[in-house]
């Protein structure tokens, strides 16, 4: 389905922070939230560099990430040292792992739910979130709406954003996209080019994202044993629309 690992775009996780900028704050604030609201434990699945898990740690609540990619979570861990805070982090493939205890409040954010690529890789990451979930608790992700989104192929190079990276030198990121009807699935092709004070410079990396719509997402849940409690299209907890960029949902167990 893929040529390459799909973790491309997490090997240079301070400069992905200074990506990720203010654009995630509205997320961090979201979850951060909703974790002091619903009390620990906490787990984050796909927790990266722990933006999300050490906000919700300075909280005072226990929080536990996984992540498969290596160099964004031994970042996560000079932070957490850095900020005095105590998180678990361990590396491991969300669709099997295995822990004696449950949690309160389960999410995943950076709509890293689109990376289950197959229904198959999606209802075993359900699994493992419905075995580690304490009874009345609660679920919570984000995927990108695909009525919210251009899911036409742009095969001409375009100008996303520009940032500094932590040299201080401004990064142009631009890139490329295909989408495949039939698999639901996006190709991300990004280019990020920058000078330094010897020649200017470029990197390539490649990441593929299944899109989910609303009725699927619904259908999926349901049969894997949630129910959705709660769907946002926004971070202020507006109602989903078509329009909508992203589709929230919060869940919890179904009651059979």
């Amino acid at each position: 389905m893929i040529d390459h690992d799909n973790l491309e775009e997490f090997n240079e996780p301070a400069n992905y922070d200074l990506e990720e900028g203010e654009r995630s704050a509205p997320r961090i604030e979201f979850y951060a939230d909703l974790a002091s609201a619903i009390g620990g434990p906490v787990f984050e699945i796909a927790c990266g560099t722990g933006l999300v898990a050490l906000s919700i740690a300075a909280r005072g609540l226990p929080v536990t990430g996984v992540d498969l990619a290596q160099p964004m979570l031994a970042y996560a861990r000079v932070k957490a040292q850095q900020q005095r805070l105590s998180i678990g982090l361990i590396e491991a493939d969300a669709r099997q792992f295995h822990f004696d205890r449950s949690f309160a409040f389960i999410y995943i954010t950076g709509n890293a739910f689109q990376a289950f690529l197959q229904r198959a890789d999606q209802e075993r990451l359900l699994a493992s979130v419905k075995h580690h979930l304490a009874p009345h608790g609660t679920f919570a992700f984000e995927t990108r709406n695909p009525s919210g989104h251009d899911l036409t192929d742009q095969l001409e190079e375009e100008l996303w954003f520009t940032y500094r990276n932590v040299q201080g030198q401004s990064v142009r990121v631009s890139g490329t996209q295909r989408y495949d009807p039939l698999t639901q699935i996006m190709h991300w092709t990004t280019y990020r080019r920058w000078s330094d004070s010897k020649e200017n410079r470029a990197t390539i990396t490649r990441i593929a994202c299944r899109f989910t719509y609303p009725q699927e997402l619904e259908a999926l849940l349901h049969y894997n044993g949630f129910h959705i409690a709660h769907q946002y299209g926004d971070w202020n907890k507006g109602s989903l629309t078509a329009a909508s960029e992203t589709i929230i949902s919060i869940c919890r167990h179904r009651q059979i």
